[in-house]
């Protein structure tokens, strides 16, 4: 799991800097580089202001940190044939 570069890639394509993001969310910028550099993990209730400000499901940012090491070998095919699928699914808005 790795949702500090999860985290990192998502902001960026959002085109919000690190600062602004701490901003925003009322967190410190030196919270969310430790977030992003995997130092710390954040607590539910960072994890729920970040997407909030990033304008995404929770199950979005989770999704992404998901890596290959953390599938078994033989489900490894049947994550990669869902996951991008699924990604855009929960990007959708009603």
């Amino acid at each position: 799991m790795d949702i500090g570069n999860a985290l990192k890639k998502i902001r960026k394509e959002k085109g919000i800097s690190q600062k602004e993001l701490a901003f925003r969310t009322g967190l410190s910028a030196n919270t969310i580089c430790s977030i992003e550099n995997n130092v710390c993990i954040p607590t539910e209730k960072n994890i729920v202001k970040i997407c909030e400000i990033l304008e995404i499901p929770r199950a979005y940012l989770l999704l992404n940190s998901i890596t290959e090491d953390d599938i078994p070998q033989e489900k490894l095919h049947i994550f990669k044939t869902f996951s991008e699928p699924l990604k855009k699914i929960l990007l959708e808005k009603e």
